[in-house]
């Protein structure tokens, strides 16, 4: 469905209701609150819902950041001559470039980047984090602490890169909770004597998602729920009879319910329509 089509179909349920007449920017700003609570809704019932999956899934991003062995010993990404950091790989300078590899709507608004060492600044439209893995790599052998250079002695092949390990995202509360806590399983690890690889956690500063232990993190994998705008949702005719923007590919099943909840707030009633299955 397309954004004339979606005015269409939300002019004759706006007939239906006897409503006064809304303009385009009106039924925009509806379109946009509509997409939000359509996202939020669809994400409380996701675990336990099959249509929400199928709902949610198109505005799922997945964003890959890594440091490849060879980026590791080559000193090309020394964050404050302490270690190699994805910040200084992913700069906010570098992110709009890498807009379109992240996801089909990429802008400033929709791709994260990093700021010091291993710190994700979360853009704009970034609603909820799916998932988050990471890799480390053996940085005690390789790098050198009082320069964040790698050995002279070390070579590509020295390095060893671990598979992803699941991270848990925590609220900035529950994360200093368990930094001070006791308990030899809740507690973090935080001592290389206490594990082999010093453990990575995750917890949420303001608009960041900020990692335990960077220094031995080379790779950070997440999938995450952006928020896309009416444009996203319902493509249009630019000039040229180009579509613009590129979209997520809802069904119009879902299409249509985001059309439904955004007439439902320009009457303030239940237009009483179900959507049948797609």
């Amino acid at each position: 469905m397309d954004l004339n089509e979606a005015y269409n179909y939300m002019d004759m349920l706006l007939d239906k209701a006897d409503q006064p007449y809304f303009t385009i920017n009106e039924k925009n700003r509806f379109l946009d609150l509509a997409i939000s609570d359509f996202i939020n809704s669809h994400y409380q019932r996701m675990g336990a819902d099959e249509d929400s999956r199928k709902a949610l899934t198109p505005i799922i991003d997945y964003a890959n950041f890594n440091l490849t062995a060879a980026e590791i010993i080559s000193g090309s990404y020394i964050h404050n001559n302490q270690y190699p950091g994805l910040s200084e790989k992913y700069t906010e300078d570098a992110h709009l470039n890498r807009s379109n590899e992240m996801h089909d709507v990429g802008t400033q608004k929709d791709v994260g980047y990093f700021i010091y060492g291993n710190q994700y600044l979360m853009p704009e439209r970034h609603l909820y984090t799916i998932n988050c893995q990471v890799s480390t790599y053996n940085y005690d052998q390789i790098i050198d602490p009082s320069t964040g250079l790698p050995y002279s002695s070390v070579t590509e092949g020295d390095v060893k890169l671990s598979g992803l390990i699941n991270v848990d995202l925590q609220a900035t509360a529950d994360y200093h909770d368990q930094a001070e806590s006791q308990d030899p399983f809740n507690g973090f690890k935080y001592r290389k004597s206490e594990a082999s690889t010093p453990e990575i956690r995750a917890h949420y500063v303001e608009n960041r998602i900020v990692f335990t232990n960077p220094m031995y993190i080379r790779q950070i994998v997440m999938h995450v729920i952006f928020l896309p705008t009416f444009t996203n949702i319902f493509y249009y005719k630019g000039e040229g009879g180009s579509n613009l923007p590129k979209r997520p590919t809802l069904s119009e099943h879902h299409q249509r319910q985001i059309i439904e909840l955004a007439v439902s707030k320009m009457t303030q009633v239940d237009v009483g329509l179900m959507t049948g299955p797609s």
